[in-house]
């Protein structure tokens, strides 16, 4: 009798040893899971783009999902560090500055339209314009990518580079612009003599070109940038694992093949997602000069 009042004991300890860490998993599913990211373009736009995607994952979840659009980096770190967002959506150079702060065995990669985990920029003119190779634009005045950009900004430096042309001496002048939309009308308008844009900007966005008044067939490619990976999904290291796996798992089920996850890629501009490893991102490590993570 004494054996079984021990061992009931001890089963009813254990159980309320487990509550705490239910209870915890409990009140973090309850609470809005944030999942944020930098502007490839507006804000605005950007809500709109990922706005399906969204839904998605809350309907796929059953998680209160919140997103946001971040424009200033050090109030993204802090609010990271303050374990106000659970997910992040980076171009891969702002991922590698601040790995550590990521769980780097749940990293996914969003994929393009032909299923690369890779894209690159492109350099772009007005046709007639005499631009015909990147060399022509030394005195001449660019728009690139926001700095948040890898393909635009960060791998469109390095070709410049390599090209022998020092963006801050052998250039007229250059800005950072918004989207690919507004490099392309300011070359239009002849603002700007060239300017880098993602890959897949002149194929699919003729129409969009049309509608702001720009002749798609005006606008001509000079050159490309080396490939870079494509933005990471990532999960703050602290989130729990059920919460980690359920997001992640709804992303990589998405399938451009069904229709209706085609149209929630295709306003996102993505061609779905696959898990990914940290050492995919060593490539733009060096590019940056930052130490490869071990």
């Amino acid at each position: 009798m004494m054996m079984k009042k021990l061992s009931d004991g001890l089963i009813i300890g254990a159980f309320f040893m487990c509550l705490p860490v239910v209870a915890s998993y409990a009140e973090e599913a309850k609470k809005p899971i944030t999942i944020a990211m930098f502007p490839c373009t507006d804000v605005v736009m950007s809500l709109k783009k990922f706005h399906s995607l969204v839904t998605y994952l809350k309907q796929e979840t059953g998680f209160d999902i919140e997103f946001i659009v971040q424009k200033d980096l050090a109030e993204f770190e802090r609010a990271i560090k303050n374990k106000e967002i659970e997910f992040v959506f980076l171009d891969p150079h702002i991922y590698v500055k601040s790995a550590d702060l990521y769980d780097k065995d749940t990293l996914i990669s969003a994929l393009t339209d032909k299923g690369s985990t890779s894209q690159s920029g492109v350099v772009i003119a007005r046709k007639g314009g005499g631009i015909n190779k990147l060399e022509d634009l030394k005195g001449k005045a660019v728009m690139f990518g926001p700095k948040l950009s890898a393909a635009r900004w960060v791998a469109a430096k390095v070709l410049f580079e390599e090209s022998g042309i020092n963006i801050d001496k052998n250039l007229k002048a250059y800005s950072n612009g918004g989207c690919c939309e507004d490099v392309a009308f300011n070359i239009y308008l002849k603002a700007v003599d060239a300017g880098v844009v993602c890959d897949h900007f002149l194929k699919e966005h003729s129409k969009r070109q049309q509608a702001l008044g720009v002749d798609a067939k005006q606008i001509v490619a000079v050159c490309r940038t080396i490939s870079v990976p494509m933005r990471v999904f990532a999960a703050r290291q602290e989130v729990s694992d059920d919460i980690v796996t359920k997001v992640n798992q709804a992303l990589i089920r998405l399938d451009k093949n069904k229709p209706a996850h085609a149209k929630i890629l295709h306003r996102a501009e993505l061609g779905g997602f696959q898990s990914s490893k940290d050492k995919d991102y060593d490539g733009i490590r060096m590019l940056m000069g930052v130490k490869t993570a071990k």
